[in-house]
């Protein structure tokens, strides 16, 4: 469980951080705690909050791996995502660094589309680190 906090603090602490290296745990954390933390605000939006947002209205929207299981989002959902996409998106590039490879790789978890991307991108992010 240390693990894991010390992961969450790492990942946020270095929240603007685009340089240096992410270890393989620390990666791996960080992500579950944004999952953990998407699913308890999907939650809580769902339940209290009434949708604001028809994600398949917006452009390529039936792209969006949201947009396929519940498509209809809320105003925490909306804010959720933008305030989380920096440090998904430093700790992503500090990891693709600790494997040896660009941190502009990190592109592919939106480009060309999303979820094919990812099939490359996940295998990369669990290498072990290089030297």
């Amino acid at each position: 469980m240390r693990g894991f906090a010390l992961a969450a603090i790492a990942g946020f602490k270095g929240y603007f951080d685009f340089r240096g290296r992410a270890s393989r745990s620390e990666f791996w954390y960080f992500m579950v705690l944004f999952f953990a933390l998407y699913l308890v605000v999907a939650i809580i939006d769902e339940l209290f909050l009434s949708a604001t947002l028809n994600l398949r209205n917006l452009p390529l929207g039936h792209y969006l791996p949201l947009g396929i299981v519940d498509p209809e989002v809320g105003l925490l959902v909306l804010l959720y995502r933008p305030v989380m996409a920096l440090p998904t998106l430093a700790i992503t590039v500090r990891r693709l660094h600790d494997v040896g490879k660009s941190g502009w790789w990190s592109a592919l978890w939106v480009f060309p589309v999303p979820v094919l991307g990812w099939f490359y991108l996940v295998p990369l992010l669990s290498r072990p680190s290089q030297d």
